[in-house]
């Protein structure tokens, strides 16, 4: 009976060197060391525009070894969480209200999202929140 050998449709984990893979190879079986485990986005920011006072949600979803913690960037700064602004447990985030008026903290910006795990992190894309600049008043 003839065995079957299928190639892997991805030899290794995308983005990492020929060099480092045949290094790992050429190493050997570390002790404690079983796989390598990636860490990946499933869903990254989107450039969206709101008008002030409306709610928004950034996605963010990473995939991989559990614990995963997610953590937002605004213009490269830590976002710190508060009443109106908060992390989903999916990641994503979530802000109730839009500020932006002049001489006010204003949400619009750029935000990333950073997705850490034992193994490592990655940062997701720049999102750009811009605030809608018509606004129908009476």
């Amino acid at each position: 009976m003839a065995s079957s050998v299928r190639p892997l449709a991805r030899p290794w984990p995308p983005g990492m060197p020929v060099g480092a893979l045949l290094f790992l190879l050429l190493l050997g079986p570390i002790p404690g060391v079983w796989c390598i485990s990636e860490l990946f986005f499933i869903k990254e920011p989107q450039d969206v525009t709101v008008t002030r006072k409306d709610p928004v949600i950034l996605d963010c979803q990473a995939h991989g070894e559990v614990p995963i913690k997610v953590t937002w960037l605004k213009n490269g700064a830590k976002v710190s969480e508060n009443k109106r602004i908060q992390v989903l447990s999916n990641g994503s985030l979530y802000i109730s209200e839009v500020e932006g008026r002049r001489g006010e903290q204003s949400d619009e910006g750029f935000y990333q999202c950073l997705a850490m795990n034992k193994y490592g992190a990655i940062l997701s894309q720049k999102a750009h929140l811009t605030l809608s600049r018509i606004e129908v008043g009476l």
